[in-house]
């Protein structure tokens, strides 16, 4: 029994390192054409889902990019229309200023004139 249980120890692992010698010492060459046909295609179709995968991904990227410029563009407009709108407001206060300054000194001068008639009127009426 003992002599059993010891050649049965010493064969397990010769056999083991038989067997793995004999996968290790098999190549590519060996394996039939259909089966490098079906593993050809099973590549060619892992390789076709990466591509689609890969444009799918620069697609989604192209859109991103074009909704965020969009985003920029409209943001940018509003503020330019902001902006323009400020300076339309301004001009038009300016120019209200420059009436009422403009007719505030035509006021100033009509006074001065009447005060100056006064003056005389007053000068006339002394001397009588």
């Amino acid at each position: 029994m003992e002599k059993k249980r010891l050649v049965l120890s010493l064969l397990l692992p010769a056999m083991f390192m038989l067997v793995s010698y004999h996968v290790q010492a098999q190549d590519a060459g060996t394996r039939s054409q259909e089966e490098n046909s079906r593993l050809d295609s099973l590549a060619d179709a892992y390789k076709q889902k990466d591509m689609a995968e890969d444009e799918r991904r620069q697609d989604t990227d192209v859109i991103s990019n074009l909704k965020s410029e969009k985003r920029e563009t409209k943001a940018k407009a509003r503020e330019a229309q902001r902006v323009e709108e400020e300076a339309s407001d301004a001009a038009r206060e300016s120019k209200s200023a420059y009436r009422k300054e403009k007719k505030a000194q035509k006021s100033r001068e009509q006074a001065d004139k009447q005060s100056k008639k006064a003056a005389k009127a007053r000068a006339v009426s002394d001397q009588n």
